[in-house]
């Protein structure tokens, strides 16, 4: 710029005092003093965690006020008062931590750009307050031009009618410049480069708006200024010398490099010409940002000694860092390309398979532990993170895992866990363990807390006295045998029976480690007890049922066999019955003999109820409405000795039972009350309700007990009780303390049976000469009580084709002449296979009995195929007892009608008749009425 003659110099800035210059490091040093008494106050809370969380404040206020010089101090001091004063170990200038190191590097990283972008803040701030006074100076400068423009401008006006002439002619060349400049504006306007043009004496002749804002102006703050003065900062750096390269050799010039004014990175092509020099730049900064960016990545992930592993949406890896290579043993030529799974346990691929499922939506993978396989075989423990990799667009393209070998950490936590478990164990096992220390005479000398609470005595009265007399003690063996195998091996384990305080017999598992003193002498006797009752208990309970359910498996087999036979038995008298030649004395004889079949049916019966094979047709019932209704009969079972008492507090809550196998069961309880009670007595049932808690189920060993509502029925006498021996066998079939003759042994196993079956437990309480209280809890059901409906009546056979499978003979021929002689027309089969030949081969058949086990092809899939051929087609089921895997909890599908072994021929043709009058009312239900009507969707 030429400056006029006689102007004054040109300002550069006020003089810095030397308290201006000390100012921004006294407030660096009260920042870090001020971030250090805020972290200190906050010690309780973090404890030695986020160590410079208050002095990167600090930080960044000495380098706002003082730049980089008073931001180098805070970084330093800060580090110095984080590592005294808040990393572990406090109060001495070292650290171990791997972490802590980090943290301290990043910090000071931290520090110095922070530090550097003060600086440049204050640099900037200095450019703009220089400016400030140039423009000040300028102005006064411009004050005495324009004293001197008022003098010319009289000689301007004369020199003005002169112009005008010339501006005439010069009008028309200026519109025609104006379109041509205006054209150019346009196509410079629109290029999203910097574009600007210099002359031969490095003056700005041209500036798109492009170029102005890169450098936060306008056009024309900088056309007709000198490239040098408007950016005094470029000279002598790098566009400096592309700039002089390009006009000096007269060939383009490309530079890149970082603009420090604007804090940009600047690619710029410079093209000589013989007006000048033109250059054409971009702002790179996020490219070369995002190059610098990847090169600091890689040079972390290639020396981290974490395993850092990329690989695709489908397990490919990717990339493999060392890390990976030193944990896992595979290089990246063997990893990358291959399968990830390669390294995952296979009872893991499910979950490697969801964990990329996850990040495919963009949802990181939590810190977790897993295990992953090395190349050796050996499994590792391995601490991983996952998270996504995206494209420039944000679509989840890979996923990448920091992966740390944490399996000597895994076992050192173990092998520190066990110790301490060990040492609390050894440092508690006295006091908290039945434990009992004594002399070689077996005086007590020390009486823990837990034998206190296991035995009722307290130390004051048990210590001085003998622990076999006190406990009562049953030994397995000789005492003398057991002494010397003390002395022998130094220790003794085995079970004991010991009395407690208020006479409660224990079984005790008891260990004994002899102590000896300092010179190897026998001293003292370390006793350990383990109450194992509760075990026994529950073991003896489980041998029971195991007893119960193979005498069950027995009679429930034999109960089948009968129901066949007695099935034949009756259905031949019955036919015999019916003849009208027979002598009554025949008659008689058979009348006889149906009574014994009938009476042996009652028995398999209840054989089949303990056995829980009998099929139930359960029903949704009132109990206190069944009580009520079967009142008169009990007292009639209970006779006129004693008296009934019922309490009946249910409340209309329902259980879901067959109505007569309950009945029967109360029946079988009054009975046996009734023998209890010879003479006179007084007997009670009683209906409430009650919920089954987890701790009452954990309360009786060996029995699995559902937790939830029940309703109780109690029967309670006044007899004679139940002795414990007889207890042990009171639900065992054919176990009985009656006379011979006088009873079967089944009355209760009939109970048990029924009552287990229906998902319910039967519970007796008795003592010899108090009397017996058994108490049924049966599930709690909510739905509505189920009313009986009225058996329709038999119609006559017209000719109805009728299907027979069963295997048994004698039971298919009493069946076939039952139906042969009602009118209907029968066909027989003894096998499955058989049947189903038949179904597919005849014309057309009504109805199918079959048994439900047949050999080849079981009643079930008969029907199942049957179905397919005549979707129609009722099957009536029969079955001495059904088998597990169709009845399973002795349920029947109410849908597949079912006739109970042993049954008469009448009951059986009665049935049939009822199933066909059913299909037929069917199938006119179906028939079309003649007319249309609308048709209605719900």
């Amino acid at each position: 710029m030429i400056r006029p003659t006689g102007a004054t110099t040109e300002p550069t800035g006020p003089p810095t005092s030397l308290e201006e210059r000390l100012r921004p490091y006294v407030w660096a040093v009260l920042a870090v003093v001020a971030a250090i008494a805020l972290r200190q106050a906050l010690a309780p809370v973090l404890g030695s965690a986020l160590p410079f969380i208050t002095l990167f404040p600090a930080v960044f206020v000495a380098a706002y006020f003082g730049g980089l010089r008073p931001a180098l101090l805070a970084t330093v001091f800060g580090v110095l008062a984080a590592v005294y004063l808040f990393i572990e170990p406090r109060i001495a200038l070292v650290w171990g931590d791997p972490v802590a190191q980090l943290g301290v590097v990043l910090f000071g990283i931290s520090g110095i750009l922070t530090g550097w972008l003060g600086e440049s803040r204050l640099r900037a701030h200095r450019r703009v307050s220089v400016a400030i006074s140039r423009a000040e100076w300028e102005a006064a400068r411009a004050e005495e031009e324009a004293v001197r423009a008022e003098e010319e401008a009289t000689r301007a006006e004369e020199e003005t009618l002169r112009a005008e002439e010339e501006t005439a002619r010069a009008e028309q060349e200026a519109l025609r410049a104006a379109r041509e400049s205006a054209r150019v504006e346009r196509i410079l306007g629109s290029i999203t480069d910097s574009f600007v043009v210099l002359d031969r004496q490095w003056r700005i002749t041209y500036m798109n708006e492009r170029a102005a804002a890169l450098v936060n102006g306008r056009p024309a703050d900088y056309i007709g200024r000198i490239l040098w003065e408007a950016f005094p900062e470029s000279v002598g750096g790098p566009f400096d010398k592309a700039y002089r390269q390009a006009m000096a050799e007269g060939h383009p010039v490309w530079v890149e490099s970082f603009y420090a004014p604007i804090a940009k990175w600047l690619q710029v092509k410079a093209y000589p010409s013989h007006e000048g020099l033109t250059l054409v730049g971009q702002d790179v900064t996020d490219r070369v940002r995002a190059h610098e960016a990847t090169v600091r990545l890689a040079a972390i992930v290639a020396s981290s000694d974490d395993a850092i592993v990329g690989k695709q949406l489908d397990g490919t890896v990717t990339s493999w860092n060392a890390g990976a290579e030193q944990i896992f043993g595979y290089t990246a030529a063997e990893m990358v390309g291959q399968t990830v799974y390669r390294l995952i346990p296979p009872e893991l691929h499910d979950a490697e398979r969801e964990a990329l499922r996850r990040v495919s939506r963009g949802d990181p993978v939590e810190f977790s532990e897993t295990e992953r396989i090395r190349k050796d075989g050996q499994r590792i423990n391995i601490a991983l993170t996952l998270s996504p990799i995206r494209d420039p667009s944000g679509r989840v393209v890979g996923a990448s895992s920091i992966k740390r070998d944490i399996t000597r950490q895994k076992r050192d936590e173990t092998a520190l866990a066990e110790a301490g478990v060990r040492s609390r164990d050894l440092a508690q096992a006295l006091d908290t363990a039945q434990a009992i220390i004594r002399d070689l005479d077996g005086r007590i000398t020390y009486w823990s807390s837990g034998s206190a609470r296991l035995y009722g005595w307290t130390p004051e009265e048990a210590v001085g006295r003998l622990a076999h007399e006190l406990l009562q003690t049953v030994f397995p063996a000789d005492l003398g045998k057991i002494q010397a195998v003390l002395l022998a091996q130094g220790r003794w384990e085995g079970e004991v029976i010991h009395v407690a305080k208020d006479g409660r017999r224990l079984n005790v598992a008891s260990q004994w480690a002899l102590r000896r003193d300092e010179k190897g002498q026998p001293g003292s006797v370390t006793e350990v007890n383990t109450d194992i009752t509760a075990r026994r208990l529950a073991e003896e309970r489980m041998r029971r049922s195991d007893r119960m359910e193979v005498v069950g498996q027995l009679a429930g087999g034999v109960a089948h066999e009968a129901n066949n036979q007695m099935t034949v038995v009756l259905g031949a008298t019955e036919f015999l019955l019916a003849r009208t030649d027979l002598p009554q004395v025949a008659r008689n004889d058979l009348a006889q003999v149906r009574g014994a079949a009938e009476r042996t049916a009652a028995i398999t019966a209840q054989l089949l109820a303990f056995s829980r094979r009998q099929v139930l047709q359960p029903e949704v019932l009132d109990v206190d409405k069944v009580v009520q209704g079967l009142d008169g009969m009990l007292r009639r079972a209970l006779g006129e000795r004693s008296t009934l008492h019922v309490q009946l507090r249910a409340g209309s809550r329902r259980v879901k039972a067959d109505p007569g196998q309950l009945a029967q069961v109360l029946l079988n309880l009054v009975l046996n009350a009734r023998d209890a009670m010879p003479l006179r007595g007084q007997l009670t049932i009683e209906t409430d309700t009650t919920v089954l808690t987890e701790q009452y189920a954990e309360g009786h060993p060996g029995v699995e007990i559902r937790a939830g509502p029940y309703v109780v029925l109690s029967i309670s006498d006044t007899g004679h009780g139940i002795s414990p021996e007889t207890m042990h066998h009171i639900f065992e079939p054919f176990y009985t303390t009656k006379p011979v003759g006088k009873g079967t042994g089944l009355g209760l196993a009939t109970v048990y049976g029924i009552i287990k079956q229906s998902g319910g437990y039967v519970w007796v309480y008795s003592e010899p000469g108090q009397g017996t209280t058994f108490k049924v809890y049966l599930p709690m059901e909510e739905g509505a009580v189920q009313e009986a409906a009225a058996s329709p009546p038999p119609v006559q056979a017209s000719g109805e084709r009728v299907l027979i499978v069963e295997d048994e003979p004698a039971v298919r021929y009493m069946m076939s002449r039952a139906l042969k002689e009602h009118g209907f027309k029968v066909l027989e089969a003894s096998d499955g296979p058989e049947a189903l030949r038949l179904v597919e081969g005849a014309n057309e058949l009504d109805l199918i009995i079959t048994d439900v086990i047949i050999p080849g092809l079981d009643g079930t899939e008969l029907a199942r195929r049957a179905a397919k051929v005549a979707p129609d087609l009722p099957i009536l089921f029969i079955s001495g007892y059904t088998d597990h895997d169709i009845v399973r909890r002795g349920l029947l599908d109410p849908n597949q009608p079912f006739l109970q072994k042993p049954f008469t021929p009448d009951a059986l043709v009665r049935r049939v008749a009822e199933l066909l009058e059913h299909k037929k009312s069917a199938h006119v239900a179906a028939q079309p009425t003649g007319r249309s009507s609308p048709t209605t969707a719900d």
